[in-house]
């Protein structure tokens, strides 16, 4: 099964049989990976799309490191949770995606393994912001678009929208 999750710099990452794949060129027919470790010269090859593997050359000279792969893949979770798909605190959502890594993985030292709250808060956070709206420093800035303009039910949430001369 193929398993992408994301660098720190939101670059794609291939986590295939506990090895991990950066991009390394896209073709007209397929997808270049190659093994994250930089001494080792592994290389996969995916469709376009990235749904299949055409060529496997797993002559792999590094070590499988299977604690990294599901480190990634909790912490892009926590990415993608953290992301305005639920209103959770970020801390509450980084102790649930830990405890679900840990029941899924009882041998795993999430202790000395995983990153602390405070390494991953920071983007966490930024991710979330990312989905909202810059607040505004004029009351001429205030201009609402979208899903913002619309109430819980899914209405008008402005009933008027005009802007206010000052009365002398």
């Amino acid at each position: 099964m193929l398993i992408f999750t994301s660098t720190e710099k939101d670059k794609p990452v291939l986590n295939h049989n506990g090895y991990q794949y950066t991009k390394k060129r896209a073709n007209k027919t397929n997808n270049e990976w190659r093994c994250r470790n930089r001494t080792c010269s592994s290389t996969i090859s995916l469709c376009t799309n990235d749904v299949r593997i055409l060529r496997n050359e797993s002559a792999h000279t590094c070590q499988p490191d299977t604690t990294k792969v599901l480190i990634d893949i909790a912490v892009d979770n926590m990415k993608k949770r953290g992301n305005r798909e639920e209103t959770l605190p970020i801390p509450k959502i980084y102790s649930q995606e830990v405890v679900r890594a840990r029941v899924a993985n009882p041998g795993l030292a999430t202790g000395r393994v995983f990153p602390t709250l405070p390494n991953v808060d920071a983007s966490l956070y930024h991710r979330r912001a990312l989905n909202y709206p810059k607040l505004p420093t004029t009351t001429d800035e205030i201009a609402l678009t979208g899903l913002w303009r619309l109430s819980k039910e899914g209405g008008e949430f402005l009933l008027v929208d005009e802007k206010c001369t000052p009365c002398h």
